[in-house]
């Protein structure tokens, strides 16, 4: 398999690159850009008011996530209710999990600049132990069955992601930290407007040998976006993302992954009642891993592209419909020599039936080469109250779950089952959310998934179990600000009834910060999950607690710093067979930031 022999190999010694140019460039004034209320994208790839959202979604700020020292991606997700993401691999750089309401990983979905990631051939985990919130620009965790728009593995729901757009006069940003065990991390950014042209260049680098022994990481990226526009009507533009890394998995392997993922896209109207988007997109993932019994590897190559419309029929009426193709080829060290095509369509009618009701109505048909078509489908709603700034959202749905190429034809773990079947879902649920005077918003959803024929992929060979499996339970948001937003916080909170893999029944994530003058900003956050297993050994509940604070020294320089695990708990990310995964015991880091 195709093995990086560096980190900053290739591409990627860019990202270095990048970070002495910014230490050379003078400082230039940054033009100041008004805030607009976000829209959702994600819900129907289209960009929308949230009051006609029928679909649960949280909207994070990777701003604010850095402000509060939450670099890596995996850390970040947890703002989100419904949602638990952490590591069952290890520390830093290791395969991360994301859980959506108590399903597990193999059951979401990652969308990157529009262009499906995650499916039957890719592994969400990879991804997750990678990303950063320094190089995304909009965060968004869609949650609940999204088949009707996104097709399989999208049981537990979607995250979106999108490289920043560039706005403003040519300005840039710079950060370096430092802290315990050896680690170093520097990453900036570059971006800026000029006429109708817009561009962001980013790029990283970081090191640790981690708290637990044979567990070092070091990992470099970079991302980059153009966009401009050809005429008063018509957008078009190119987006480019790469990340090398490596991790020691406690001595056991070392694990190389070297992806990239590169799209062009074009979006306008074609008449005054029609707004078309087209994009086309490549990616590819290579992974190696080298221990005492061997190399397994693994190389993925995928193509793809897709088309998004939105057609006004009526004052009260649109119908948006998408169109997706895409051709990958997957070989691993056992054998596997694989060549896939997939393709599908969807349509979605949105009916603002009154003022303050907006309901959905989508179908999608999709075809895989591995087991045959699937046809799935959603119905939504949202009501606004605007007496008592109160909103009531429902929706039911279908999803369904494909065999993964290890799945089908096994891995240097096991054999595969080339006549496993697909996982089906058919999930509902019901929220409200309740603006509290114009600082303060809070949410609660009940939610229910029914999963049919799930596949059981460990011991192996994989199978169809049959029957049922069901997950539900709570999610709870509350976020808002005091004092003239002197004082922040954010809490999301998930209880589950039922799930995959005997999650936590309760999982919480808090933050609260405090900027006492106009130039400092200190905070206190925790992470609480009840007792668990990951479907291993038991695992006791823990809460662990984090500190961070900046302050800024000058109009271009900012001091930052972060405890991490603050008060030392000892707790344990994963136990399997006896082998225990311990978490990281308190590191304090420091750095700065500096613009120009």
């Amino acid at each position: 398999m195709t093995q990086p022999t560096s980190p900053l190999a290739g591409t990627y010694r860019s990202a270095l690159a990048l970070l002495a140019l910014i230490a050379q460039t003078p400082a230039r004034a940054v033009e100041s850009v008004d805030q607009l209320p976000p829209l959702i994208v994600s819900a129907l790839r289209i960009p929308q008011d949230a009051a006609t959202v029928t679909s649960a979604v949280t909207v994070l700020d990777p701003e604010e996530l850095q402000n509060q020292g939450l670099f890596q991606l995996r850390d970040a997700l947890n703002a989100s209710p419904g949602v638990i993401s952490t590591s069952t691999g290890g520390q830093t750089g290791a395969l991360g999990s994301l859980f959506i309401r108590g399903t597990t990983t193999a059951y979401s979905q990652i969308v990157v600049d529009g262009l499906r990631l995650s499916d039957s051939t890719t592994p969400l985990g990879n991804i997750l132990s990678a990303g950063r919130t320094y190089d995304v620009g909009g965060i968004e965790l869609l949650r609940g069955p999204q088949g009707a728009i996104y097709g399989g593995e999208s049981v537990g729901g979607v995250l979106w992601l999108e490289t920043p757009h560039g706005s403003g006069s040519p300005h840039g940003e710079t950060t370096f930290e430092a802290g315990f065990w050896h680690s170093l991390a520097a990453h900036g950014n570059f971006q800026g407007q000029t006429g109708d042209l817009s561009y962001y260049l980013s790029g990283g680098y970081e090191e640790t040998d981690n708290d637990s022994p044979h567990q070092d990481f070091h990992q470099a990226n970079t991302a980059l976006r153009v966009e401009g526009k050809i005429n008063p009507v018509w957008t078009v533009g190119t987006t480019y993302r790469g990340s090398n890394s490596y991790f020691n998995d406690s001595g056991n392997s070392g694990n190389y992954l070297d992806s990239q993922l590169v799209t062009i896209y074009a979006g306008g109207k074609i008449s005054t009642c029609w707004t078309a988007h087209f994009l086309a997109g490549f990616q590819q993932e290579f992974y190696d891993s080298d221990s005492a019994f061997g190399n397994y590897g693994t190389d993925l190559r995928a193509g793809t592209v897709s088309t998004d419309h939105e057609i006004t029929l009526a004052e009260n009426f649109r119908l948006l419909a998408g169109a997706y193709f895409n051709q990958s080829s997957f070989q691993n060290t056992i054998g596997t020599d694989e060549n896939r095509d997939l393709y599908g369509v969807h349509a979605v009618l949105e009916w603002d039936a009154t003022e303050h009701l907006t309901t959905t109505a989508a179908v999608r048909w999709e075809d895989y080469a591995a087991f045959g078509d699937e046809t799935t489908w959603r119905l939504g709603s949202i009501y606004n109250l605007a007496a008592t700034a109160t909103s009531f959202r429902g929706g039911v749905g279908t999803s369904f779950r494909s065999p993964s190429y290890l799945d089908l034809f096994g891995s240097s773990f096991g054999a595969g089952n080339p006549n496993l079947q697909a996982e089906s879902a058919i999930g509902w649920d019901f929220g409200v959310g309740q603006k509290i005077s114009s600082h303060h918003t809070a949410e609660a959803t009940w939610f229910h998934n029914r999963i049919t024929d799930q596949i059981q992929s460990f011991p192996t060979p994989p199978v169809n179990i049959s029957g049922d499996t069901s997950t539900d339970g709570l999610e709870f948001g509350f976020h808002g600000s005091w004092l003239d937003d002197a004082l922040n916080y954010r809490l999301a909170w998930t209880y589950l009834h039922q799930s995959l893999s005997d999650q936590p029944r309760n999982a919480a994530t808090a933050s609260l910060d405090w900027k006492p003058t106009g130039k400092s900003l200190i905070g206190i956050g925790a992470t609480h999950l009840s007792a668990h297993s990951w479907g291993g050994d038991p695992l006791s509940a823990y809460t662990v607690a984090r500190l961070y604070g900046s302050y800024q020294l000058t109009d271009k320089i900012r001091l930052i710093g972060r405890v991490e695990n603050a008060f030392d708990a000892n707790y344990q990310l994963a136990s399997f067979f006896g082998t225990t995964l311990q978490g990281s015991g308190t590191g304090v880091y420091a750095g700065i930031t500096v613009d120009w």
